[in-house]
């Protein structure tokens, strides 16, 4: 099957009730018998096998005529589901299915392959030619879909057709799956039919689940990939679908064949297949159950003389709300009796009469607690209960509440359904299923309302979004956003019956410029008289809003909210952690003392040191009680009072009083995939252990300014660490925007790490050296070894890991500091221990590059020039493209391409930059495989064939644009 679909092994009420099915059974020890006299002569003869034994021994080279006749009618199928749709996450995946009409080349599959929403796929013949396939039906609510391919392109091989017959389906049958069991192509699997009438069995909420269907059960160890694979009888004819299973119990579920064959029919005679539906489900229950909620004596007696093989009838199990069935008045636990006078117990009538009086009313018979009630329920269209459009922006996926989801939790099948919230609303547990109700205080009742709301909200501009969880709906939520239209592009999405696609329209926006008049505000403060002239930087920190609209540079797609520091009341200018804020592609909002929420821009990204500099317009502030902090560039001493100010559980502010125990330099250790970390900083800790608690303060000293930001460092894109950044850091780059010029920092490219004199000495260090550095810096034996080059820097190829820095530019480097004279020189003279020698060399530094300026997007994956962390971490750049990221349900996902490789060919063109990589993809038509040459970040080769689908996956770029709000321009603007 294509992903394990494992029951929750909640037995039926028929599992439960009726009486175990007879079995053979087995006397005793087989092939034992005794003398007729029972003497002493007593002998032990031949054991003599079992009836079915000797059939089973006779039926073998049967059973290998049928399989083999079989092949060339079971394909494999690899398919991709590339956009989220109802309870579907975007996934690539493997799947079985068989042809059933080799003339117009159809093929039958699960529901669950076939998928409600996008699809991509290809057929394996037995003989491994490759065909595409397209969606050709899928049932709105059984487990089985037909793929379509031509049969022309099918060359070498015979095709073979395998003949429906469910009406062979029988207990007792052996029977044969034979299919692409985890991912064994043909996998050939034994077992035999144990039921045939079980309810249709339950995978688990927000996820698919068949209804008012029987399903056949049998003992066989399945796994993923089987899916889709034919149930053949010894005669080589289908008698059911593989669908489902419990793995563990070693239980298989078989769909009936029933509706699927009915379905085929119509599709080959060129007609409609029609389902219709009264928004109820049922369910079977045995005699004895249907009795305990009502049943007559003389009721029970007319069913079981007309139909004598019935153990049991169909019970309303789940009536929606003001649907065709409630409005008729049904109710759970009424026992279906008859419909337009005609008795009906089984699923297969109830849909033959459904599905022939679409819009039509029909009369419906139920017992009720023992009484006998005639209702009327006019007949919907099934399919257009299912939704046949998508809404995309930003991640996020929207599409009207679906039929199968409204049966899970008994609603209404309406609203607008999230199915993947996206960079819309991360912070929601996408796997609980969330119905948008209202946006901007406007309701949304389904799709189109949706998208007119969405259209016509400003930029940025913050506004409310009222949700509930279908797995909760009982609770609602109400979540503030700001939409940013740069990140958040509208397409829709519609099915096209004609083709299988799902055709994409982009939708513009209305051109509305929020118009605003300054807001009043005022920031908390803070009446503790512990903090002294500290209590005034409360009125200096704001809340600072990042989300990531992609994830790049080994960092996924986050929203974060922290706090922030005003530095520049009159510019704008706030300070916060590169934690808060790791990447460049990102949309920026500061909220001022919960009152006020503000669209802001990045303006610096320091390489190195933890922090980022934004900016906002002070212009959409009124009156207020902001007073920017004061930023100390007094190097603070053990021992120094210090007054942290920040905010505690409850939001409120509070001081700690406390005292400097110590600076050290941060250790952020390496990650993989690289990202970026903090390097070559010291930090400040303090004596009480009270400060680790909380993320964001500011540690003021007795005159009330900064000498420390407390905040958080990133370790992982999962976890972080806490310390207090100088200001000292920060005050070149704050310096050069107020006189309104760009930071321009120059580098090495290097990272350092402390290493002791007792290591340094070990590695050389002469005796005089030893001393000059101990009288220099009394305080700390300790001089910093270089741990990495940047690839691509001046310095690489120069200096050389475990090298051991003595001085730069004459002077004794002892301390991290020391190497800040790199940001503004061309050229440094360094002193370094190698190999027991000292070298004198002339090191030119580095510009720093600023950060990425160009991404490109292609086959669903996200390449980007080498970033400096991965610089930093790699020993060889083997190319000037490099995979950034791989989207779920791609074609890069599908062939392997994997986020951590560079990229050197393409069709045999080297792309040693992104240019000539945008060249050569330009060059790949659609829908055909592209060679790609890749290496492995651990600098393995290998060739890879990625087949394009520009449908769903368009080739475009974004590119760094100053000029733009964002700062970024995509090409499909």
């Amino acid at each position: 099957m294509a992903r394990d679909r494992p029951a929750n092994g909640t037995a039926s009420p028929s599992d439960m009730e009726t009486l175990p099915s007879l079995k053979r059974q087995r006397t005793g020890p087989h092939g034992q018998a005794s003398s007729s006299n029972g003497g002493a002569d007593m002998q032990i003869d031949e054991p003599v096998p079992l009836i079915n034994e000797v059939i089973a021994i006779q039926d073998v080279p049967k059973w290998q005529e049928t399989t083999e006749a079989s092949f060339g009618g079971i394909v494999a199928i690899r398919f991709t589901q590339p956009i989220a749709f109802d309870t579907d996450p975007p996934v690539c995946s493997l799947a079985t299915g068989f042809i059933v009409d080799a003339k117009r080349g159809i093929i039958l599959t699960n529901r669950h392959v076939v998928g409600t929403g996008p699809f991509v796929g290809e057929a394996v013949m037995h003989d491994h030619e490759v065909v595409e396939v397209r969606a050709l039906y899928r049932d709105p609510i059984h487990d089985f879909g037909f793929l379509k391919f031509d049969p022309r392109q099918i060359k070498y091989m015979k095709l073979v057709e395998i003949p429906l017959a469910p009406e062979h389906a029988r207990v007792g049958i052996d029977v044969r799956i034979i299919g692409n069991d985890a991912g064994e192509k043909l996998s050939i699997l034994a077992g035999s039919i144990s039921r045939i009438d079980r309810n249709v069995p339950e995978y688990g909420h927000m996820t698919y689940n068949d209804l008012n269907t029987f399903y056949l059960q049998s003992a066989a160890a399945l796994s993923g990939g089987s899916s889709g694979s034919p149930v053949i009888d010894i005669e080589g004819r289908a008698v059911a679908l593989q669908a489902g299973g419990r793995s563990r119990e070693a239980t298989n579920y078989f769909f009936p064949l029933d509706r699927a064959k009915r379905a085929l029919k119509l599709i080959q005679e060129g007609r409609p297949v029609l389902r219709g539906s009264v928004q109820t489900q049922f369910t079977y229950m045995p005699f004895d159950v249907a009795q305990k909620l009502g049943l007559p004596e003389e009721a029970e007696a007319m069913v079981r003389k007309m139909r004598p093989h019935d153990i049991g009838m169909l019970v309303v199990a789940t009536v929606l709300p003001d649907g065709p069935g409630a409005s008729a008045g049904l109710e759970e636990g009424d026992i279906l009796l008859r419909i337009n006078g005609e008795l009906v117990t089984h699923f297969v009538m109830l849909e033959d009469i459904l599905d022939t009086h679409i819009d039509k009313t029909i009369d419906i018979t139920v017992v009720r607690g023992g009484k006998t009630i005639e209702v009327r329920a006019p007949v919907q269209d099934m399919h257009k209960l299912t939704p046949s459009r998508l809404v995309t922006f930003g991640g996020c996926v929207v599409h009207n509440l679906s039929y199968q989801l409204a049966y899970g939790s008994t609603l209404p099948p309406r609203g607008v359904f999230m199915t993947a919230t996206g960079n819309f609303l991360p912070n929601l547990d996408e796997s609980m299923g969330y119905v948008i109700e209202r946006i901007a205080d406007q309701p949304v009742s389904d799709i189109d309302e949706f998208v007119a709301v969405l259209r016509s909200l400003p930029d940025h501009e913050p506004v409310s979004v009222v949700t509930y969880s279908v797995s909760d709906i009982h609770t609602k939520e109400n979540t503030t956003v700001a939409i940013a239209h740069q990140w958040y592009p509208i397409s829709m999405y519609t099915h096209n019956n004609q083709t299988g696609l799902w055709d994409r329209t982009k939708i513009k926006r209305h051109s509305r410029v929020a118009n605003f008049s300054p807001t009043n505000i005022r920031l908390p403060v803070l009446s503790d008289p512990r903090a002294g002239k500290a209590a005034d930087l409360t009125r200096a920190m704001v809340g600072v809003s990042c989300s990531l609209p992609l994830s790049i540079e080994g960092i996924n797609k986050i929203g974060i909210v922290d706090y922030g520091v005003i530095v520049d009341a009159a510019r704008g200018l706030v300070v916060a952690s590169r934690r808060t804020i790791p990447l460049s592609v990102c949309n920026l909002a500061l909220i001022f003392g919960d009152s006020l929420c503000i669209p802001a821009k990045l303006r610096f990204l320091h390489p190195t040191h933890n922090f980022a500099i934004i900016q906002y317009d002070p212009q959409r502030i009124g009156t207020n009680n902001i007073k920017q902090a004061t930023l100390s560039s007094t190097q603070p001493r053990q021992g120094d009072a210090a007054h942290m100010i920040t905010y505690n559980r409850t939001s409120n502010t509070m001081c700690v009083n406390t005292v400097v125990s110590n600076m050290w330099e941060i250790l952020v250790p390496i990650q993989y995939p690289p990202h970026w970390r903090c390097i070559n900083t010291e930090t400040i800790q303090y004596e009480t252990k009270l400060p680790s608690d909380f993320r964001f303060g500011l540690v003021g000293n007795d005159e009330g300014h900064v000498q420390a930001i407390w905040m958080p460092f990133m370790r992982s894109h999962k976890s972080d660490t806490v310390a207090g950044l100088p200001p000292r850091y920060i005050l070149p780059a704050l310096e050069a925007l107020q006189r309104d010029e760009e930071p321009r920092l120059r580098s090495l490219g290097i990272e350092v790490r402390p290493n002791s004199l007792a290591s340094a000495r070990a590695g050389g260090l002469s005796d005089s050296r030893l001393d000059e550095v101990q009288q220099a810096n009394p305080d700390r034996n300790m001089l910093f070894t270089v741990a990495r080059i940047e690839l691509m820097s001046k310095a690489h190829g120069v200096l050389q890991e475990l090298d051991v820095i003595i001085s730069i530019n004459g002077r004794l480097m002892l301390h991290i500091d020391d190497l800040e004279v790199q940001n503004t020189c061309d050229a440094l003279e360094l002193v370094v221990l190698r190999n027991g020698k000292e070298l004198t060399l002339q090191v030119e530094t580095t510009e720093y590059d600023r950060g990425v300026d160009k991404l490109v997007f292609w086959c669903g994956a996200t390449f980007q020039a080498p970033y400096m962390a991965l610089r930093l971490q790699s020993s060889k750049a083997p190319s000037g493209v490099h995979c950034t990221f791989v989207a779920a349900g791609s074609p890069a996902e599908q062939y392997e391409l994997a986020s951590s490789y560079w990229v050197t060919q393409v069709n045999g063109v080297k792309t040693p930059d992104l240019e000539s990589f945008e060249r050569a993809i330009s060059e790949c038509p659609d829908s055909t495989y592209a060679r790609v040459k890749v290496i492995s970040y651990d600098l393995e080769p290998q060739v890879l064939t990625i087949k394009t689908c520009y449908h769903y996956w368009p080739t475009s770029t974004l590119t760094k644009d100053p000029s733009s709000d964002s700062g970024w321009r995509s090409s499909e603007d």
